[in-house]
């Protein structure tokens, strides 16, 4: 299967766009509102370099402005680091690369492996324009992150004491066989004189996504576990209950019981929350499915009378009715008081089949809409996937993001970065 067909749904063959669909049920404050509850000041994070590479780009950016250069922005510099990195592991095995990579269709088209310098790879026609640092900007930063950088746009952060530490471990690393500094290394590449052809393996790993050194590692994690906040604390007690075995462990079934044992019964019962809250958007999806199967043969669209008595979308629509009502009462039990998904929830609750089926079709993204009593193809119309059947929500993502879903509300984030910082648990 091709990254396109993973992650973007299919549309009708006259119906071909290159919009990005989100079916978000415009909850999607709500979504990041349960992210944040479940796993605090995480973001997107879930390997180390995530974080490793848009420090170093601070860093570099300050020292090129010190000797008086024109530098180029942080952003540009982390794009562009980011994308060396990637191609160096994607070519290691371009069959089967890391799951950490992004770039993936770009390096695939660079079939004379000419694209190695800055000011190419900098560009998201030869890498992406979805990075890696866009995914960690939130995590770096003191106000909601882990407190590596200060500031509130990527390219004006100030690196606090631990945010340079991390750019050091990285950038001191050696390549090459006169062992120059990787700072040394990365200043010339970015001033134009590097020649990649023939590229030590140094350099691949001293980039690569997949290789953190040991100083890298502590340093994460001492930001992750290592804080006498509540956030961090918060992090701890989902450390010890998801432990780090290969498989995230079933959270309803195994993290959700050991939170209660261990005595945190108010974190449990957030987490059962947010699961019911994301059981809410899986059963909107199913009843979106059932309703764009129904329509895509109807050119001139569906009496919503005719829709209202279809009985798997009955069936679809009561699913929907259970799983708010469930979200409503965990929300309850945890002190939850999320507005804009108790509004949809209430909504949902209180609706027959043919006000359900107006809600829904209102907020399904464009897909479809309504018109003189009948539900029609809106401009972003396709047939889309029950829950099931579908990778999960579509949100352009390339790598294979642990949470790309969004049900496990970063769980399975926070459970691939601590194998990444501490890879010998094994209980």
């Amino acid at each position: 299967m091709s990254d396109t067909a993973a992650y973007w749904f299919s549309p009708a063959p006259s119906e071909v766009t290159s919009s990005r669909l989100s079916l978000d049920f415009d909850l999607r404050a709500a979504d990041l509102f349960f992210r944040e509850l479940v796993v605090p000041e995480l973001g997107r994070i879930w390997f180390a370099r995530q974080l490793s590479w848009p420090l170093a780009a601070l860093a570099l950016h300050e020292e090129l402005a010190s000797q008086g250069s024109n530098a180029p922005k942080p952003t540009a510099i982390c794009h562009g680091i980011e994308a060396l990195a990637c191609k160096l592991e994607y070519l290691v095995d371009p069959q089967a690369p890391s799951p950490r990579i992004l770039g993936r269709r770009a390096f695939g088209r660079d079939t004379e492996r000419e694209v190695w310098s800055f000011h190419r790879l900098r560009q998201a026609t030869s890498y992406v324009r979805n990075t890696h640092r866009q995914a960690a900007t939130r995590a770096i930063r003191v106000d909601g992150g882990l407190g590596f950088a200060r500031g509130s746009r990527f390219d004006l952060l100030e690196l606090e004491p631990i945010g340079r530490a991390l750019a050091n471990a990285f950038l001191e690393q050696r390549v090459g066989k006169g062992g120059t500094s990787l700072l040394k290394w990365l200043l010339g590449w970015l001033d134009g004189d590097r020649e990649l052809s023939g590229w030590p393996r140094t350099l691949l790993q001293a980039l690569s996504p997949e290789h953190a050194t040991d100083e890298e590692r502590a340093l994460v994690r001492s930001r992750l576990l290592g804080t006498s906040t509540p956030a961090s604390e918060k992090r701890q007690r989902l450390e010890r209950a998801l432990g780090r075995k290969a498989d995230l462990p079933d959270i309803e079934g195994v993290v959700v019981p050991r939170l209660r044992e261990a005595g945190h019964r108010e974190q449990a019962n957030e987490l059962v929350a947010a699961l019911r809250f994301g059981a809410v958007l899986d059963r909107a999806r199913d009843a979106v499915a059932n309703l764009t199967r129904a329509v895509e043969p109807g050119r001139g669209g569906v009496k919503l009378a005719t829709l209202a008595n279809d009985p798997a979308l009955k069936r679809a629509i009561a699913d929907l009715r259970t799983a708010a009502k469930n979200y409503v009462e965990k929300a309850n039990s945890a002190s939850v008081m999320e507005a804009t998904s108790r509004s949809f929830a209430d909504a949902v609750v209180a609706a027959d089949d043919a006000e359900a089926i107006r809600l829904l079709v209102g907020r399904a993204g464009k897909v479809l809409g309504l018109a003189d009593g009948s539900v029609v193809r809106g401009p972003l119309f396709r047939i889309i996937d029950a829950t099931g059947e579908a990778g999960g929500l579509e949100d352009g993502a390339e790598s294979i993001e642990p949470d790309r879903t969004g049900r496990t509300f970063r769980l399975a984030n926070l459970h691939s970065l601590l194998r990444d910082v501490d890879p010998r648990g094994t209980r």
